[in-house]
């Protein structure tokens, strides 16, 4: 999954993922870009990130069109025009043009922040370079449930050359629900708690999944669960992890995961992330 470096400007992380990835594969790993991508937005509300206004645009219009070249490698498979499909397609088009959006308003929080500062304290997110942070953070909110649902709606219906066949033996209900959750960039951990969003997330659980080589915490790169408290380790799919889920949602047995809902932005907590 690559897109085109942009010369001018640094994104906040590295869109490049091994080749070569299947069409839900690659759906999952956009989710995780995400995913990256808000919890950066939530840390600098937090006072906890660096301030690099042209990384923000650049990695918003990096996400816009690396969600439309998602799209179109999935309407090149042989998918049946039924509406469960349709939808999914046309959720992945919306998560693009509100991703356009959000990178509009990170430019114009770009053009907000005065020239000679440096170093801003938290945001203000009712006026100026603040609220063009939180408008744009809210277009966003939703994206990775959003992608994550829209896969499950797309996996049972690709063929078979289009699938991933990795499978995890042994794998349970409450694995499978913890890898979704991941997915959805819903998973973090504190002082050895797992916080969720839909699901309870147990620690044994997520420890299984880590020493199966399926997850992976990202020490320190999610945004605080109340102002003032430590930042929490981010929970993401490894390559490894995206494969075993992309079998398990591509089973006609398998439910979908649960519905996208509004995560507005930014700060005061929820038991998955901060509530704005």
């Amino acid at each position: 999954m690559t897109t085109p470096p942009d010369p001018d400007h640094t994104p906040l992380f590295d869109v490049t993922v091994p080749e070569p990835l299947t069409p839900v594969e690659r759906l999952l790993a956009l989710a995780d870009l995400y995913t990256q991508h808000n919890d950066r937005l939530d840390l600098l509300f937090s006072n906890r990130a660096r301030l690099t206004p042209d990384a923000y645009v650049a990695s918003s219009h990096r996400l816009e069109r690396e969600s439309l070249a998602c799209i179109k490698t999935v309407r090149q498979q042989s998918l049946p025009a039924i509406e469960p499909v349709a939808t999914a397609i046309l959720r992945l088009k919306q998560t693009a043009y509100l991703t356009g959006g959000a990178t509009r308003y990170l430019s114009a929080a770009q053009q907000a922040l005065p020239a000679d500062e440096v170093e801003v304290a938290r945001p203000d997110p009712r006026r100026g370079f603040g609220q063009y942070l939180r408008l744009a953070r809210e277009l966003t909110a939703l994206a990775p449930a959003a992608i994550v649902e829209s896969a499950a709606h797309i996996a049972g219906r690709l063929p078979e050359r289009a699938c991933s066949h990795t499978t995890v033996p042994g794998m349970d209900a409450a694995q499978r629900g913890t890898l979704l959750e991941v997915a959805q960039g819903h998973v973090a951990v504190l002082n050895q708690r797992g916080y969720g969003h839909t699901v309870a997330v147990a620690v044994e659980v997520l420890r299984h999944l880590e020493s199966q080589g399926l997850v992976s915490r990202t020490v320190a790169s999610a945004p605080p669960f109340v102002p003032g408290a430590p930042s929490r380790d981010r929970v993401r799919l490894t390559a490894l992890g995206r494969s075993a889920l992309s079998t398990v949602l591509a089973s006609p047995l398998s439910p979908g995961p649960p519905a996208a809902r509004p995560v507005p932005a930014p700060a005061v907590a929820s038991t998955a992330r901060p509530r704005r």
